[in-house]
């Protein structure tokens, strides 16, 4: 890894990209669904920080994949299914040992399909970490896509976390 961030680096490595803001935006049914998207990001922050998997694990459709990355948009772990998704996260705060504060802001919905169903997403995260003293622990850039499921849920299909920078240990990869 690098030790600074390239800078833009998720756009620049085509990971993320954005459009116009356009006036189909703020429909009725495009705010309610927006709202929904950005209640996902923040259910997935506050579960994993109070350790709360079957919680975070409602976040996912069954199919999801979920990927990490440091300062790159090519991912150094990834796992697959809700299952395996809520196992792997909470064997990771296991490792970590500390408190983190996921802090989600900046959330924009790219693509919204309402017909389909089907949403991209993207949204900024700070973390702080809790131990002796507080610092800040990583700056994050989540991709998203969304699938809205048969009860009217949407949920994380693919969840990419493109951290800056990572301070501390590191949890252990998988293998």
């Amino acid at each position: 890894m690098t030790s600074s961030p390239l800078q833009a680096w998720a756009h620049r490595q085509g990971r993320v990209a954005m459009r116009p803001l356009e006036p189909a935006d703020f429909g009725p049914e495009a705010l309610s669904a927006r709202a929904r998207i950005a209640d996902a990001f923040h259910r997935f922050a506050v579960a994993h920080d109070e350790a709360q998997f079957a919680q975070l694990a409602s976040c996912f459709t069954e199919d999801a994949v979920f990927e990490v990355a440091e300062g790159s948009a090519e991912a150094f772990e990834r796992f697959d299914g809700r299952t395996r998704i809520q196992e792997r996260l909470s064997e990771v705060v296991a490792e970590q040992g500390d408190q983190r504060r996921h802090l989600m802001g900046n959330v924009l919905v790219e693509e919204l399909d309402l017909t389909a169903g089907a949403a991209t997403a993207i949204a900024f995260g700070l973390v702080s970490v809790a131990a002796d003293t507080v610092r800040w622990g990583a700056s994050v850039i989540y991709h998203a896509r969304l699938r809205r499921e048969p009860d009217g849920c949407w949920r994380f299909c693919a969840f990419f976390v493109g951290m800056d920078a990572y301070v501390g240990d590191k949890p252990v990869m998988e293998r």
